[in-house]
């Protein structure tokens, strides 16, 4: 019992390693490394999103066991709306600043397209990536409605094609239909989110077995030949907007269970991917652009910024979050200070 305790707390030490990690490949996603080898790099990083979903599906054993769906919900529908109110407010002290048209923003953002686009395919018509919340929460929802009826396996048997789904309509669309199809089609809820919250669930479930040597065999498979696919499809012009690559999801699923089963013991790593990975993720847009402003205006540093940005992007992000929350915790005490002088 003991050791089951023991081995469980270290792998929840790893997951929080691997969030934090994974943060930081979504900011390599959105500022990237410069040339080539910054493209390659984006490549390989578009397993973080995957595994988000696959830690979600992963823990939702415990959620249930708890009896905590309901809950998880709630909190991820104040998240999705704490977190467009914070772009409705940065877009609009954006225009503000950039003398933009206010009226033009606000009729656009509710426009009927973007509703459709929001409440069908999760794309929030304030900041794209925030399309991921919107998933997330329809993917507990349809979980939740799917155990009601005691579904599960019937699900678990549409991961495949809604990955195929993805892969035709998305990155292999140019090559097997000659045209591209707009992302949101398969970015969303039901390409992306549902299949890799039940490969997360059904790796939870069955405890696949991996020895550790041909964990590292795939995980170098998989990077070299997602690599070798952009190289082929980039070279055909044939390489659609898409994230997704056929070896994305091999490398993902083969990378979270390799996580899974080390004994990484990095505690700041560990700390940042519990209380801040979700913060990097949700702001790291607005340091983007910030940034982009000021380098660009600077010339002399502007080539040194393009070469680090990520990493100046990830840990100004971090900094911001840990500061925000001393000031939130220093308001906190101050106020029930207050309240305990006004009581007596």
């Amino acid at each position: 019992m003991i050791n089951e305790v023991h081995n469980s707390e270290a792998r929840k030490s790893n997951i929080d390693i691997l969030r934090a990690i994974c943060a930081f490949l979504i900011v390599c996603i959105h500022a990237p490394f410069p040339g080539e080898t910054g493209a390659y790099f984006v490549t390989i990083s578009r397993i973080a999103v995957p595994i988000f979903f696959m830690i979600t599906g992963y823990f939702y054993v415990d959620i249930k066991e708890q009896h905590k769906e309901k809950s998880q919900i709630i909190k991820i529908i104040v998240l999705n709306l704490k977190s467009n109110l914070i772009f409705f407010i940065w877009d609009i002290a954006f225009h503000l600043l950039s003398k933009k048209s206010l009226i033009d923003f606000v009729q656009s953002l509710f426009s009927w397209k973007n509703l459709f686009k929001l409440f069908v395919f999760n794309e929030s018509p304030l900041a794209s990536h925030l399309w991921y919340l919107g998933a997330i929460l329809y993917v507990l929802l349809i979980i939740l409605f799917v155990d009601r009826i005691n579904c599960r396996k019937i699900l678990y048997a549409f991961v495949p094609i809604l990955i195929i789904i993805d892969l035709l309509l998305g990155k292999y669309s140019l090559m097997i239909f000659h045209r591209e199809f707009p992302f949101i089609l398969v970015r969303n809820f039901l390409c992306v989110g549902i299949p890799f919250f039940c490969i997360g669930n059904l790796i939870r479930e069955k405890r696949w077995n991996i020895s550790r040597q041909r964990n590292i065999i795939m995980l170098v498979i998989f990077t070299l030949t997602g690599m070798l696919e952009r190289f082929m499809l980039v070279n055909l012009k044939l390489n659609a907007t898409r994230d997704q690559y056929i070896s994305t999801t091999f490398l993902s699923v083969y990378f979270f269970i390799f996580v899974l089963k080390s004994n990484w013991t990095n505690t700041t790593l560990a700390i940042i991917g519990r209380k801040y990975s979700t913060g990097i993720y949700i702001l790291h847009p607005i340091f983007i652009t910030i940034l982009s402003v000021i380098t660009n205006r600077l010339e002399q540093i502007k080539s040194i910024y393009d070469f680090v940005a990520p990493i100046i992007v990830y840990f100004l992000t971090l900094i911001f979050l840990i500061i925000f929350e001393k000031l939130k915790k220093t308001y906190k005490n101050w106020r029930n200070s207050c309240t305990l002088v006004t009581n007596r």
